[in-house]
């Protein structure tokens, strides 16, 4: 049971893993214009390209360009056993049937396309920054939190 236990455990983490990524980030005191500005300083630094921009709604597109992607494979092994007794009357003796299954799933190493969709909004007098990765982009664009950050807002 408990081998069952940590095969479920690894594939929730390898999907945690595996799929894209979403973070909101809340900066205090701030407006929307300087914020815009920091974070297409931020994109333009580490080579990201911008896709798509509206800076009227605060919608954009960041193209981080081809990652690689490691192979994954697992397999489950499930069995089970028929045990019937044996009839004392007869005097057969016990009989056993055993049924194993297995499942195997490989996901190939390959190149994707990291990307994310950004938008930025102006709540009261904070400024709330929405980022959605898609599987290969991941946690990318995380440390942009610390990047802000050293301009010294405080965000949470």
């Amino acid at each position: 049971m408990k081998k069952n236990a940590f095969i479920i455990l690894l594939f929730i983490t390898a999907a945690l893993f595996i799929s894209g990524c979403q973070t909101t980030i809340t900066v205090h005191n701030a407006s929307k214009k300087d914020i815009t500005q920091m974070v297409k300083d931020y994109i333009g630094m580490h080579g990201y390209t911008l896709t798509y921009s509206n800076d009227t709604t605060g919608s954009y597109h960041v193209d981080m360009g081809s990652v690689y992607v490691a192979g994954t494979s697992s397999t489950t092994k499930s069995s089970s056993v028929i045990v019937q007794p044996s009839n004392k009357d007869s005097g057969q003796p016990m009989t056993a049937y055993e049924q194993t299954s297995w499942n195997t799933v490989n996901n190939p190493s390959r190149y994707a396309q990291a990307s994310a969709a950004v938008s930025i909004s102006q709540k009261d007098s904070d400024v709330v920054i929405f980022i959605d990765t898609n599987d290969a982009g991941g946690t990318s664009l995380n440390d942009i939190k610390d990047y802000i950050q050293s301009f010294g807002y405080k965000m949470d």
